[in-house]
């Protein structure tokens, strides 16, 4: 049997759940940027502009750009591991 859930405007929304955020940490003095590109048009130039947005704010740092050949193509093992060991932000774009 099916369910049928009715929403009534006039009535006041239920309160949103409360959730607990991960911890963040503190990025440094010189925080690593990943980048990875996926090969699709324009997508180092956009990663580009937002790793310049965010050093803006973070301050100097490094910046890591890893190329994929094409989106088809995951990265490796070893990319993602190097990149997880050695920035502490990954800015990448998955899907269309």
């Amino acid at each position: 049997m099916a369910e049928i859930t009715v929403l009534r405007p006039d009535e006041p929304a239920p309160p949103p759940a409360t959730i607990v955020l991960a911890e963040r940490r503190a990025p440094g003095d010189r925080p690593v940027l990943g980048l990875v590109d996926n090969g699709k048009p324009h997508a180092r130039e956009l990663l580009e502009i937002l790793a310049a947005e965010l050093r803006s704010r973070l301050g100097p740092g490094d910046d890591i750009l890893l190329r994929k050949p094409s989106a088809a193509y995951p990265i490796t093992r070893e990319q993602a591991t190097d990149l997880a060991a050695r920035a502490h932000l990954v800015i990448t774009g998955v899907g269309d």
